[in-house]
């Protein structure tokens, strides 16, 4: 068991190198998926000890930023895993960092749906893109490249549990 635990822990800090190939550290995030090891932290999510960090970001003419910069231009919609064939997820910007190769990630949290038990009033209307969410956010942190975001939203909340989120697509 001692054995186990030991290459585990050697195969946990070989991913978290920064010379640890790219592909190798896909496996690595399956792992976690596989293991329910959450990221509730940028440490956790980037696997790195120091990071550049940016408060906003402009990308093809619009501005994102971090929740605690401005909340208005840190709430988007975007396709996990550039997945177009998904519905697109409403999430907020907690952090906008660069890789080690350059490239700019935002560091999401994406907002809990409702439950079962409540009914969305808007989804009679489907040409109108608004939607009933949780006020609330999952607390584990994800990915989410510039590139698959679809759109900002606006966020209207109408109870302590409730908000009503409208897309604010061109498209």
């Amino acid at each position: 068991m001692l054995l186990s635990y030991i290459k585990a822990a050697r195969l946990h800090h070989w991913l978290a190198r920064p010379d640890c190939p790219p592909a190798i550290q896909e496996c690595g995030v399956l792992f976690d998926r596989v293991f329910n090891k959450s990221a509730t932290n940028l440490y956790t999510l980037i696997r790195r000890r120091m990071a550049v960090l940016r408060a906003t970001l402009k990308f093809d003419g619009v501005i994102y930023s971090k929740a605690s910069t401005h909340l208005g231009n840190s709430q988007i919609f975007f396709y996990p895993c550039r997945d177009r064939s998904l519905t697109p997820v409403a999430a907020s910007i907690k952090y906008i960092y660069s890789t080690l190769t350059g490239e700019l990630l935002f560091a999401v949290q994406r907002h809990i749906p409702l439950d079962n038990h409540t009914v969305d009033p808007f989804s009679i209307y489907p040409y109108f893109p608004a939607k009933l969410y949780s006020t609330d956010f999952e607390p584990r942190l994800e990915n989410a490249k510039v590139s698959w975001v679809v759109s900002h939203f606006a966020r209207w909340r109408v109870s302590d549990r409730h908000a009503v989120i409208l897309s604010l697509s061109r498209d």
